[in-house]
C-alpha cells in the first residue's frame, strides 16, 4: 500500500482477502501493552467484547485489484493499535455498504454510548469476524450487508442498483472498502425506517440516523477515510 495515496479513493475491479495461519506478529511484540491497556479500556466501558478479530500484515493494489492477507487476533489488539500512533502496524480493512437515497443522500448512523467509538458517525458498517469467514477466504459483500441490516433493518438485497466497481480509501494504516447501494426510497423514508428499528433494540449499536446532503455535512466526529469517500461521492455530481 506504500504507492497508494492516503485520503484518495482508489476505483477496484476486485477485491479479495484470505487469512494466513499464525500469529499476529504485533499482538506477540505488544502482547504486555494491550493487556494492560485492555484493562484500562473495560475499566471505562465494561461492555466491551474481547470478540475474534483480524489484522492484515500485507495489503496491496496491483493494477485493478486490492489484495490483502489477514492474521487472526482478538478486539484487544485493535483496542491497542487505535492509540498506536506510529506506522509501525497492521492494516485494519473493513468494509462500507453505502446506503444512497433517491434524493441522493448518505446515511450515516451515529454510534451509541455503550460501543468502542461512542458518538462517532459512520456509514453503517462493521468490522470483519469469523460469521464472514468462507474457506478461509472473506465474504466482502456479505459482510456490507450484514452490518447494514443488523445496524439499520435495511437489506441491501433490496436495493434497486449498486456499484459494479469498489471503492478503496486509505488513511492511517485503515483501509476502507466501499461500494453504493441505490434505493428508490426517499431519506426521510429511510431515516424512518431505521428509527423505528433503533428504538426496538434493546442494546443498539446506534443511537440516532443522519442523511448526509453534502460534505460539509462531516464533521471531525466522522473518521477520515468516511469523509474522503463522501467528498468525492458528491463532488461527481
Amino acid at each position: 500500500m506504500k504507492a497508494s495515496p492516503e485520503k484518495t479513493v482508489i476505483e477496484l475491479k476486485h477485491a479479495a482477502i484470505r487469512i494466513e495461519s499464525g500469529s499476529l506478529t504485533y499482538e506477540l511484540e505488544n502482547k504486555s501493552e494491550i493487556g494492560a491497556n485492555w484493562e484500562e479500556e473495560i475499566r471505562a466501558n465494561p461492555t466491551l467484547f474481547n470478540g475474534d478479530f483480524f489484522m492484515a500484515e500485507q495489503a496491496h493494489v496491483n493494477g485493478d485489484a486490492f489484495e490483502a492477507v489477514y492474521k487472526r487476533t482478538r478486539f484487544k489488539t485493535m483496542m491497542h493499535w487505535k492509540k498506536n500512533r506510529t506506522s509501525l502496524k497492521p492494516w485494519h480493512v473493513y468494509a462500507v455498504g453505502v446506503i444512497v437515497s433517491n434524493d441522493n443522500k448518505l446515511i450515516a448512523g451515529r454510534m451509541a454510548s455503550s460501543t468502542a467509538a461512542a458518538g462517532r458517525v459512520y456509514f453503517p458498517a462493521g468490522s470483519f469476524d469469523e460469521g464472514d469467514v468462507r474457506n478461509e477466504i472473506i465474504d466482502i459483500e456479505g459482510n456490507m450487508r450484514r452490518e447494514v441490516l443488523e445496524e439499520t433493518a435495511i437489506d441491501l438485497a433490496d436495493a434497486q442498483g449498486f456499484d459494479s466497481n469498489i471503492y478503496l480509501v486509505t488513511a492511517d494504516r485503515s483501509i476502507a472498502l466501499f461500494r453504493r447501494y441505490y434505493f428508490d426510497l426517499c431519506s426521510q423514508e429511510l431515516l424512518t425506517r431505521i428509527r423505528r428499528h433503533i428504538a426496538a433494540e434493546l442494546i443498539s449499536e446506534l443511537d440516532d440516523v443522519v442523511a448526509v446532503a453534502s460534505s460539509a455535512d462531516m464533521t471531525d466526529t466522522t473518521p477520515v477515510t468516511f469523509r474522503a469517500f463522501g467528498d468525492w461521492h458528491f463532488s461527481q455530481m
